[in-house]
């Protein structure tokens, strides 16, 4: 019985320590104008939300809390990397978290490439251990 007592202390403590919520602090792109049929620079409202759980030692799941676009990817350390980071992509999104940093870079890419009028934007942010 007190074996299990430890156990679960111990594994409550190693699960709070791999859990984060990341806000975006800015997000810049581009924006297509209908009326003029050209693309514009544009800087998007911030507050987009992920949060990452580590799922086993170096393997994350990433989900963006969004009612609109959810998205969510299974990501891997970094081995081209010498800082605590890693990456994941999952359809036309990329997200990138540096766990020492504490930082965070997502990149949205669908739309002009593939003749779509969807914006393209890169979101900026911090995240804090939950």
């Amino acid at each position: 019985m007190l074996v299990l007592v430890i156990f679960t202390i111990f594994w409550t403590d190693a699960i709070a320590d791999t859990s984060f919520t990341c806000v975006t602090d800015l997000v810049s792109g581009f924006y297509y104008n209908p009326d003029r049929d050209t693309w514009k620079h544009a800087t998007f409202m911030p507050g987009e939300r992920f949060v990452i759980n580590e799922r086993r030692q170096d393997v994350y799941d990433v989900q963006r809390m969004d009612d609109k676009r959810s998205w969510s990817a299974i990501c891997t350390a970094r081995v081209d990397q010498t800082d605590n980071s890693f990456s994941c992509m999952s359809g036309t999104s990329q997200f990138h978290f540096n766990r020492d940093q504490l930082r965070f870079t997502a990149f949205r890419y669908f739309g002009y490439w593939n003749g779509s009028t969807d914006s393209t934007a890169i979101s900026i942010g911090k995240c804090f251990p939950n």
